[in-house]
């Protein structure tokens, strides 16, 4: 029987995340009570994935401090902190490759400069693996949660409403506005005022026929639309854009179908969540012929990828290292100080200008 028997047999996620989860678990179970792990080649062969595989696995774990490498010796099993020294805080995000591993980020850089330790879960967008997330870190002993809740499209997952009254402290990220009267701690960013701060700088520029191209989301769209209707009616304009589009997800060629709705209107900027959608429409602009930002104005929301557009993007960049920062402060003093008063802390994105915005064109479509 090899060292590693029994990893990677996990029934959900890629092959990497499944890996990172038994590795996880083995580590939990004191599969090896030397405190090394096997090679990366043994792991490898044992569970019949690639080296690359199990490098990006290991390096998970790495970021959750739940390992570390020594250079020309291996990877170790690093020590839990000594009683007193800090707190085991599990993370339960919906994604490690979108928006959240800068939030991640920031939770851990703030737990390990006070000596405490993150326990990473993701729940791939999934309330019952979400829940199942939260139940196993609360039976682990964690001493505070900090959650990204998926909120459904009426109401939260029950899990979420018992947790109110749950021993176990829990701060929320990017969730908690839309929860009326909740007496959840949260940090989370303020998107209806960074869609106001967009319009207002498309509106300086000029522009006064504005269009909408929405990814539909529960937890941050309704805050943008929110946003873009009150810039336009404190503007003096109707509060509807000239168009606007939702869609759970965009093609090409919904984004050609909006941009022809918008020409027809004689459109002449849209604000676009999120920055997928904005590069979207830039490549069925230059299909069309026009140009950004000379005949079409863009502005996209997350600030993700929106320097990476053919076009580098004007963007709505929420503070998201810093929101996990704030998270983690919150935990630690709610740990600390179980009777103080509940905070609830909201931040203000800002607005990145790159090149795709610029006055509207006299001549649009000339050039």
């Amino acid at each position: 029987m090899s060292s590693s028997e029994g990893l990677g047999t996990g029934p959900r996620g890629n092959k990497t995340q499944r890996l990172a989860d038994d590795l996880r678990r083995a580590v939990a179970e004191l599969r090896w009570p030397a405190g090394k792990l096997p090679t990366e080649q043994q792991l490898a062969r044992d569970q019949a994935v690639s080296v690359n595989t199990v490098r990006r696995a290991v390096d998970l774990l790495v970021q959750e401090g739940l390992v570390y490498r020594r250079q020309g010796s291996g990877t170790y099993v690093r020590a839990s902190p000594a009683p007193g020294t800090g707190y085991a805080i599990g993370v339960v995000v919906p994604s490690l490759t979108y928006y959240y591993p800068r939030v991640i980020t920031g939770i851990e850089r703030e737990l390990s400069r006070h000596g405490c330790r993150m326990i990473l879960r993701c729940a791939e967008w999934n309330p019952e693996l979400e829940r199942e997330a939260v139940e196993e870190l609360t039976r682990s002993g964690s001493d505070g949660l900090i959650v990204v809740p998926t909120l459904g499209e009426d109401a939260p997952h029950p899990w979420l409403r018992d947790a109110e009254r749950s021993a176990v402290p829990m701060v929320l990220v990017e969730r908690g506005m839309e929860l009326p009267a909740t007496s959840h701690e949260f940090v989370c960013s303020h998107h209806a005022a960074g869609a106001r701060a967009a319009v207002e700088h498309l509106l300086r520029l000029g522009h006064t026929r504005i269009g909408y191209a929405e990814r539909t989301s529960p937890h941050t769209a309704p805050q943008v639309r929110s946003g873009l209707a009150t810039a336009l009616e404190q503007a003096g304009l109707d509060p509807v854009p000239v168009v606007a589009t939702s869609l759970r997800s965009w093609t090409a060629q919904d984004a050609d179908r909006f941009l022809d709705q918008l020409v027809r209107q004689r459109g002449t900027a849209a604000l676009c969540f999120a920055d997928r959608e904005a590069s979207l429409l830039v490549g069925a602009a230059r299909r069309r012929g026009l140009r950004v930002p000379e005949d079409l104005s863009v502005i996209g929301y997350d600030n993700e990828v929106a320097d990476l557009c053919e076009v580098p993007l004007t963007a709505v960049a929420p503070a998201k290292t810093d929101i996990g920062r704030r998270a983690a402060h919150l935990i630690r003093t709610r740990i600390a100080d179980p009777g103080g008063p509940r905070r609830q802390e909201i931040l203000v994105p800002e607005l990145v200008a790159r090149d795709s915005t610029a006055p509207p064109s006299p001549n649009p479509g000339s050039g």
